[in-house]
């Protein structure tokens, strides 16, 4: 029964993210048929058909930030639900914690000396992790790791990264570099390429399938590690395994859309609404609905205004927001019982 629940939950989950993904390919400033679109998609992956008159917008610019957007949302979902899971902290996500403005950091520093997509992955995850490091360093206490530490020591990293990205615009003189990084700290997916995705898509597919063998170790570790250790769990081996996977995730998801707030935080809070808490089925969930909401803010993104574009981190903001404070007030009110 479980193993069919799960596959129910993923199922149903990429069903919903594939019509979410079908559904912004149509939309925008030019509105595409639906028939123009599946001809499109046919005869792009060799399926017969002819293309349509709008090939060149459905295959070479709607279609890679579809894709673009399911892997942003299926990578920052899954981060904020193992963050929130390992550290038993309910606000946990790669943005509270600066992880995802250490990867923007990093991303950023391989734009300004012009490095390439595996350059700038390798940035983004090298600064993802000192700042996940230094936050558990500095928040941990002789005998245990309280939330509240945590989260404010995440907040202060989180606006020193922001503040180095800033003084790295600062000093940046290449005008083209300049652009990219102001464009980069607003995020979107307006810049995304297949040959972009032809790097960070696999590397995300793989990154999320190792995630999904991991809902057991993350069930025992949301327990606490006291607990976890009397029940066979090597705590330290698999706690750092499940950080690395998130800083892996959260800097991919920065490389391919730059900074992106608030997904983390609030998916893994209503996927839980939706299926429990048991990772079996709320790792799928997490991801599913995450890639919904990053491909549906991107949509809103590029038609809410044409010709101009919002900024990604606005829209998935206005969303965040209220639904933070919401977590915050049923927080506060489980606390007062």
């Amino acid at each position: 029964m479980r193993t069919r629940n799960t596959t129910a939950v993923l199922v149903v989950g990429i069903v919903l993210a594939i019509a979410t993904a079908f559904f912004s390919v149509c939309s925008g400033y030019l509105a595409v048929p639906v028939a123009d679109v599946a001809a499109d998609l046919l005869h792009t992956f060799g399926l017969g058909g002819a293309p349509s008159r709008h090939h060149v917008v459905i295959v070479d610019l709607r279609l890679p930030r579809a894709v673009g957007g399911l892997c942003v949302g299926s990578a920052l979902g899954a981060s904020g639900c193992m963050l929130q899971s390992l550290l038993r902290n309910p606000i946990a996500s790669p943005t509270v914690l600066g992880t995802a403005q250490g990867a923007g950091f990093g991303a950023m520093l391989a734009i300004a000396f012009g490095t390439g997509h595996v350059g700038t992955l390798g940035a983004a995850f090298v600064m993802s992790m000192l700042a996940m490091l230094l936050v558990l360093a500095l928040a941990r206490t002789k005998h245990s790791l309280p939330v509240e530490s945590v989260v404010v020591t995440g907040m202060a990293m989180a606006l020193l990264f922001t503040a180095l990205s800033r003084l790295l615009v600062q000093f940046t003189r290449d005008e083209y570099a300049l652009g990219r990084m102001n464009l980069w700290l607003g995020g979107g997916l307006w810049h995304i390429t297949w040959n972009q995705l032809a790097v960070f898509a696999p590397l995300t597919l793989v990154a999320l399938c190792l995630v999904l063998l991991r809902t057991r170790h993350l069930d025992l570790l949301a327990i606490g590690e006291s607990d976890a250790q009397r029940l066979g769990l090597a705590v330290r081996r698999q706690g750092t395994f499940v950080l690395v996977l998130s800083c892996v995730l959260t800097s991919l998801a920065v490389c391919i859309a730059g900074m992106v707030a608030f997904v983390g935080l609030i998916v893994p809070h209503a996927a839980r609404r939706l299926v429990g808490p048991l990772h079996r089925a709320l790792l799928p969930a997490s991801i599913c609905l995450g890639a919904i909401l990053v491909v549906l803010a991107d949509t809103v993104a590029r038609t809410v205004a044409p010709p101009q574009e919002v900024p990604l981190t606005v829209v998935t903001s206005l969303i965040g927001v209220p639904c933070f404070l919401l977590i915050l007030r049923a927080l506060r009110a489980r606390r007062s019982r």
